[in-house]
């Protein structure tokens, strides 16, 4: 499938726009604290610009004071791309809140759990350091979501307009 050239910019706006704030905001040279709590706003941020996205009237869905799991949810209720290898990431996410929350809502954390959400987060990903797996959540969120809207569009369009994005004529 090929895209024309103002598509692109529609389809990427989501993985360009959290993907400069990524770049920004985060590099494997932070301290696991600070990797951990920007990880976190990174990922929120990220989710709840695809609830927004992915409804016709997000002014007030803005509107509301959504905690992170509430928002957490209603991003899996709308995400078209679902299974295994999709629940990977969610997983992540759910690790990355527990170790934020440990971190940010206790003034001596128990480090046992704070160690258990970092094997499980290094574990998930497949790499060999907390923030190499942070990055790697960031980007790999980023980019299911922004998949997940542009199925969510094609499956607003009508068959004939589907067929002529799937099959453009030059």
């Amino acid at each position: 499938m090929s895209t024309t050239p103002t598509e692109i910019p529609e389809m990427m706006r989501l993985v360009q726009t959290h993907g400069d704030l990524f770049e920004k905001h985060f590099s494997n040279d932070l301290d696991e604290q600070s990797a951990v709590l920007k990880a976190h706003l990174l990922v929120e941020g990220v989710i709840r610009d695809f609830c927004y996205k992915s409804v016709r009237n997000p002014k007030h869905l803005r509107g509301m004071r959504l905690t992170f799991q509430q928002i957490v949810g209603i991003a899996r209720s709308f995400i078209v791309l679902t299974g295994p290898g999709y629940d990977l990431f969610w997983n992540m996410v759910e690790h990355l809140n527990k170790l934020r929350n440990l971190m940010a809502h206790e003034l001596e954390p128990d480090q046992a759990k704070q160690d258990k959400c970092r094997k499980e987060l290094i574990s998930l990903s497949g790499l060999t350091t907390l923030n190499g797996s942070l990055s790697y959540l960031c980007g790999g969120l980023n980019t299911l979501l922004a998949v997940s809207l542009e199925l969510q569009r094609r499956k607003l369009l009508s068959e004939a307009e589907r067929e002529a994005l799937e099959n453009p004529t030059n």
